[in-house]
């Protein structure tokens, strides 16, 4: 996916050298992102364990377990901002991060009668954005940019397990302040569009005691128009 991401820069940075433009300048702007997060702090054997202890407290040991972990998922954001100057810009963005999904099936003893169960759990985060931008152009089209700020996160923990033909779905949720921060790259051309690729942190998504806290990291391809 990278090497694609790279090869269109390239392709857009020769269109723009054959094309009239100039410098963005200062103004309202509208960015479409689009790309790829992992959430850092999941841990399978964690979850292992967690999946053991959770149909123990039911009194129903786990006799065999075998488990899949998708940490990585599909993210995009919708960001406006304003672009003061040419180096320093303001700006707000709703962005989903998409879910990490765990998924543990086995055996269970009830009372020595082994029984099919099942655990699936999924963490998801989404919220609103609030932020600074600072470019550096790098000659007339290319541009070095870095990100921060603050999110308020939504962020939902959702967990249904089976056992035979018993099934039992519950869910928690809870808002969280974040940071995030990151940098990227982008062309400016045919003087209003910019294309880029940036990558984010966002640090400590999620409450511990609630929900769990992880780190996210997305990598993102963003569309920008400005006025």
């Amino acid at each position: 996916m990278t090497g694609r991401i790279f090869t269109t820069l390239g392709i857009l940075a020769l269109a723009a050298a054959a094309a009239p433009t100039q410098a963005l300048e200062p103004g309202l702007y509208f960015e479409l992102s689009l790309g790829k997060s992992k959430f850092k702090d999941v841990d399978q054997a964690s979850l292992d364990a967690g999946t053991r202890d959770f149909f123990d407290s039911f009194d129903l040991p786990v006799l065999s377990l075998a488990s899949t972990l998708d940490d990585t998922s599909q993210s995009y954001a919708i960001t406006t901002g304003y672009r003061l100057n040419r180096y320093l810009a303001g700006e707000v963005s709703y962005f989903r991060l998409g879910a990490s999904q765990y998924f543990g099936q086995g055996t269970v003893s009830d009372a020595g009668v082994t029984l099919p169960a099942s655990l699936w759990v999924g963490y998801r985060s989404k919220g609103i954005a609030i932020g600074g931008a600072a470019t550096l152009p790098v000659g007339r089209y290319l541009e070095l940019r870095a990100r921060g700020g603050i999110s308020n996160t939504d962020t939902r923990v959702k967990f249904t397990a089976t056992v035979d033909t018993d099934t039992l779905s519950d869910k928690s949720s809870d808002n969280s302040q974040d940071f995030y921060y990151g940098a990227g790259v982008g062309f400016n051309f045919w003087t209003y569009y910019r294309i880029g690729i940036d990558f984010t942190k966002y640090d400590g998504m999620g409450k511990s005691s609630t929900t769990g806290a992880t780190d996210i990291d997305n990598v993102q391809l963003s569309f920008s128009y400005q006025y």
